[in-house]
């Protein structure tokens, strides 16, 4: 069977502190966020428990975020749609690409 678990390491003093936490399998898709995303995820995730426990957010928006964060991993896991992510927005770094206004006026919007 296997065990999953997030490992968590901080600084303190230049001592390096590491902690293993079990997790379920329902997180398995952590695996596929880099390192600056595990950060992002874990600092919006403590600031909407935060917004939760003081009434301000509800346990749906737990939700909403949790499926959003599990896309955007689901995305990374896909080296095929990276690529072509990544070549889009070289296309449009690059000024190619067609203005709003325009492709809503040729969809007929």
């Amino acid at each position: 069977m296997e065990k999953h678990e997030l490992v968590i390491g901080h600084r303190v003093n230049d001592r390096l502190i590491v902690k293993s936490i079990p997790t379920s399998k329902n997180l398995d898709w952590l695996e596929w966020l880099d390192t600056q995303e595990v950060v992002a995820f874990f600092e919006e995730l403590l600031k909407l428990m935060t917004q939760i426990s003081a009434g301000k957010k509800d346990a749906a928006s737990l939700s909403v975020f949790l499926s959003e964060w599990r896309e955007t991993a689901l995305i990374n896991s896909e080296p095929d749609v990276l690529a072509d992510i990544a070549e889009a927005e070289g296309e449009l770094d690059a000024g190619g690409g067609k203005p709003w206004p325009q492709i809503k006026k040729e969809i007929g919007l």
